[in-house]
């Protein structure tokens, strides 16, 4: 069966209200209000805005431009997709106008997202890349800060470039972007101005939200394979896509060309996965670790939690135990089992070709001078209430 998943609380009715501009309405069934939810507006649907003229599109809320971001995700050199954030209150519907403009009276907005990939070089130089693969289990050492990585304001995240393909966690003290400046890796005198830095240990673990195989006892890397790629797909003022591919993996008897794409948002701390693939995969899973032997969260469909205090790192001499807390949430439709198997607190899934499994995950931390959370019971009520605000009700 296929399912199919809206971004959260958006609904969109649109009618064409001149050659190169679209009336849009933008809606949440919520009861609760969301506060900067993404609205992705697919652009090959509208045919009378001509390809030549996207990259002119711009979007006004109640008469005024708003921060928007023109994404090129098939990399054929026209944008295909249109995103902005919006503040909904529980069951607003909002009138959105986008529509082109000449490039004098487009506003320049910052950059809220950042995303990079680093490759060492044999002179011992850094090269910032795009895309890179091996096919060898051999690019772990060869990245920077050993794959791609990617933040908001609020928190970042990396990708293990691995058979573990392992996502760790950056914690932020202050609500800036960092990993420009820091390369994940922050100075001495970078922490003592107040940069973050790693906050997790994650071990052989699932992390948070890293995708994995299951042979029905405990969760499998993705060991045996042809090729391994890591891309940035896109990185603008309002959010980061990026993706890592597995092609020719060995597992259930056949070959299988899977890609996890990531998505984070500007003003979120949660992530979305979504998972592609060749063939029908049985069993895959997903989920968080536990922290240093802290109180979990479980028995909620779809929803598993973390919390916990532990070094980050095993230099346990120059670096202080961190707190903090994991989320993943899988919608119930296709969450099929929570297993809890040696440090992982898993969901586990299953994928049909031809789908996007998608998936949401977050995190949080101590640290944070605004302090959102400041025990795990805070940090559990918050998952319980963004898990119902990632798959609404659509009432007919």
């Amino acid at each position: 069966m296929k399912t199919k998943f809206l971004i959260p609380a958006l609904l969109l009715c649109s009618g064409i209200i001149g050659a190169e501009s679209m009336n849009l309405k933008v809606s949440n069934p919520n009861k609760a209000g969301i506060n900067n939810a993404p609205v992705v507006v697919s652009l090959d649907k509208y045919k009378t805005i001509p390809t030549n003229k996207r990259a002119e599109l711009a979007v006004f809320v109640e008469g005024k431009q708003i921060s928007s971001q023109l994404d090129d995700l098939n990399k054929d050199g026209v944008p295909d997709e249109l995103v902005f954030l919006l503040d909904l209150k529980a069951n607003q519907t909002l009138p959105v106008i986008i529509k082109t403009i000449p490039a004098s009276q487009r506003k320049n907005f910052p950059a809220e997202v950042y995303a990079d990939m680093i490759s060492k070089t044999k002179d011992g130089k850094q090269e910032f890349v795009r895309e890179i693969s091996s096919t060898k289990n051999d690019m772990y050492n060869k990245m920077h800060h050993h794959g791609v990585a990617f933040e908001s304001a609020l928190i970042a995240y990396r990708i293990y470039f691995d058979i573990k393909s392992t996502i760790d966690v950056y914690a932020k003290k202050k609500q800036q972007l960092e990993l420009a400046t820091t390369e994940w890796y922050p100075t001495d005198e970078q922490a003592a101005a107040g940069y973050g830095d790693d906050v997790l240990r994650v071990f052989n673990t699932v992390g948070v939200g890293s995708v994995k195989g299951w042979d029905g006892t405990k969760a499998t890397h993705i060991d045996k394979f042809d090729k391994r790629t890591q891309r940035i797909v896109a990185s603008g003022n309002l959010r980061t896509v990026v993706e890592s591919e597995v092609e020719g993996w060995q597992y259930e008897g056949k070959k299988i060309n899977m890609t996890v794409r990531y998505i984070l948002y500007a003003r979120h701390r949660d992530a979305i996965a979504e998972v592609r693939a060749s063939e029908d995969i049985a069993n895959l899973a997903t989920g968080v670790q536990t922290i240093a032997g802290g109180p979990t969260m479980t028995g909620q469909k779809g929803l598993v939690g973390s919390w916990g205090t532990d070094y980050p790192v095993t230099d346990t001499i120059k670096y202080e135990k961190q707190t903090c807390g994991l989320g993943v949430y899988v919608p119930k439709v296709i969450a099929r089992q929570q297993v809890t198997e040696g440090l992982n607190n898993l969901i586990l899934m299953s994928y049909h070709k031809g789908d996007i499994l998608r998936f949401y995950f977050t995190a949080a931390a101590l640290k944070e001078e605004k302090k959102p959370f400041n025990s795990s019971e805070q940090f559990f009520a918050y998952l319980k209430q963004w898990a119902t605000k990632l798959e609404p009700v659509v009432v007919k």
